[in-house]
């Protein structure tokens, strides 16, 4: 008796690992855009001159915390990265600035640091957090004047 089996080459195949629940594409000459909503798999690649995520778009960007009453400060700050993974960059417009300090929140609103902000641009190390959303709050005099969330990765 002879048995005649088929050959079936094996090939690769490569998709998306979810299913978005919207996106599109946009073109012009001066280049193209593409979005992806509710993509919620991704990945990092990591060497030494940077690091890159990929599967789903995010904002870099500090999102202000609605709800919290908050004075009138002239400081204005920038702080970045957001998202980050190691550590965080707070940023003053004008000057350096007095009288202000910062405290770093847990989800559950457990202080996790108390920076004092007396220098134009501080740094604030989140290396030793999980991956999380924190909460990040300027306080001026001893009321707070902004908070943020930062997302850690």
């Amino acid at each position: 008796m002879l048995l005649i089996l088929p050959v079936i080459p094996v090939t690769a195949i490569f998709a998306q690992q979810g299913i978005p629940a919207n996106g599109g594409e946009a073109i012009s000459d001066s280049g193209t855009v593409s979005w992806t909503v509710g993509l919620v798999a991704y990945s990092t690649s990591t060497s030494g001159t940077g690091s890159v995520l990929q599967g789903v778009q995010h904002p870099y960007e500090i999102f202000l915390v609605d709800g919290i009453k908050e004075s009138k400060s002239e400081v204005h700050f920038l702080v970045f990265p957001n998202p980050t993974t190691g550590e965080v960059t707070l940023s003053f417009s004008e000057g350096t600035p007095v009288g202000l300090c910062a405290g770093l929140y847990d989800p559950e609103g457990k202080q996790l640091r108390w920076i004092a902000l007396d220098k134009k641009e501080v740094t604030i190390s989140m290396d030793d957090l999980s991956s999380a959303t924190y909460l990040l709050t300027i306080f001026e005099k001893n009321q707070p004047i902004r908070t943020y969330k930062i997302i850690k990765r």
